[in-house]
């Protein structure tokens, strides 16, 4: 058997090891700027307020389901019918249903509906308007009739 010598390279030609460095943080973006999905079709959520408020105008409870769409002046001014309803112990005529709602875009972030409500044989106009505000559709201006 032949005794084979291996070389052993020098301490200095060893490849010096980088330094790691530690992975960047993301990127924190204010929400403000952030890009938001498109939003939606806002016909679903006219009928919904739009029934809701009308039924807690009317003296039926529901206001806190309405809180997140609307602003707090609406709120306000809701409660406000909502105890006029109840002192004068208001009887519903039936179960409230949209009759007919037309909805138009009247900028790329805002929306007016009209509807007509129907409870038992009463019809009542709906006028609102919702705008888009933080990623959703919020009612900024309502009038029941």
């Amino acid at each position: 058997m032949t005794a084979v010598a291996f070389a052993v390279p020098e301490r200095d030609s060893f490849p010096t090891p980088r330094p790691t460095l530690a992975p960047a943080p993301p990127a924190i973006v204010p929400t403000a700027y952030r890009k938001r999905r498109a939003l939606g079709d806002p016909t679903p959520l006219a009928c919904t307020v739009a029934r809701t408020a009308l039924e807690v105008a009317l003296g039926a409870h529901g206001i806190d389901t309405l809180t997140r769409w609307i602003t707090p002046t609406l709120r306000t001014s809701l409660l406000k019918q909502h105890s006029l309803a109840r002192r004068a112990r208001y009887a519903s005529r039936g179960a409230i249903t949209v009759a007919r709602i037309r909805v138009c875009r009247v900028s790329a972030t805002a929306v007016e509906a009209g509807l007509v409500l129907m409870e038992g044989d009463v019809a009542h106009p709906v006028a609102m308007r919702l705008e888009a505000c933080a990623g959703r559709w919020l009612t900024t201006a309502l009038e029941l009739g």
